[in-house]
C-alpha cells in the first residue's frame, strides 16, 4: 500500500465523491479486510456493499491481496492502494499542452522520489541537497552559467556509464529557465 495515492481519473474522483464509497475506502484504507469485515464494521448488509466495493475495485482504488476457497465461494481480501489519496491537478486544468504536462509529469515524479528520500534517510547516510535560487546577471553570463550547467550533467552522465556493480543511486532535478513575472505573462 502507498502512503500516498494519485488520483489519476475522473472516474475514481466519481467515485470518491461519494460518501458511501468513501467510507467504504477508509476501511480497507485501515487494515486488509473482507467485504464481509467491512459491512460489519459499517453496520450495513454485505449485500448493499458488493457492488460499491466491485466499482472501486474495478477503478483501481482497492487490490485483491488474498483469495481463499470458503464453502464453494471464493473469499476476497482487499485493501486500499493507498492511505491517503490526493486528486492529480491535471485533471482538473482548463488547458492541455504536451509541453506544460510533461514538466509537472518531472515534477510530480522527481517530488514523490524527494519525500520517499528525505522519509528513509538516516543519521549516517548521505545528505540530500536542496538548493532553490533566482540568479541574476548578463545575457551573456547567465547563458555561460547554462553552458557549464549542462557540461557538468554531461560529465556526470560519463561517469555513471562507468559507475559499476558498487555504485549508489542518487536523483538529481535540475531546471535552469528564465523567470517571468506573473505581471508579465497576463500582459
Amino acid at each position: 500500500m502507498k502512503e500516498r495515492y494519485k488520483i489519476n481519473s475522473l472516474e475514481q474522483v466519481r467515485l470518491l465523491s461519494d460518501p458511501f464509497k468513501l467510507s467504504i475506502l477508509q476501511a480497507f484504507a485501515e487494515e486488509e479486510r473482507t467485504t464481509k469485515e467491512v459491512a460489519e464494521t459499517l453496520k450495513q448488509p454485505i449485500t448493499k456493499l458488493y457492488r460499491h466495493v466491485d466499482a472501486l475495485h474495478d477503478a483501481g482504488l482497492l487490490e485483491i491481496t488474498q483469495e481463499k476457497q470458503k464453502r464453494g465461494t471464493v473469499e476476497r481480501h482487499f485493501r486500499a492502494v493507498g492511505k491517503r489519496f490526493e486528486a492529480d491537478q491535471s485533471l482538473f486544468a482548463d488547458e492541455s499542452d504536451d509541453e506544460s504536462d510533461s514538466v509537472r509529469d518531472l515534477f510530480r515524479a522527481s517530488e514523490d522520489e524527494i519525500v520517499n528520500a528525505i522519509r528513509s534517510m538516516s543519521d549516517n547516510e548521505r545528505k540530500a541537497t536542496f538548493v532553490r535560487m533566482r540568479i541574476k546577471g548578463s545575457a551573456e553570463r547567465l547563458d555561460e552559467l547554462q553552458r557549464q550547467l549542462i557540461q557538468w550533467v554531461e560529465a556526470v552522465q560519463d561517469d555513471v556509464a562507468d559507475a559499476g556493480e558498487e555504485a549508489f543511486e542518487a536523483g538529481a532535478l535540475i531546471a535552469f529557465y528564465p523567470v517571468t513575472s506573473i505581471d508579465e505573462k497576463s500582459d
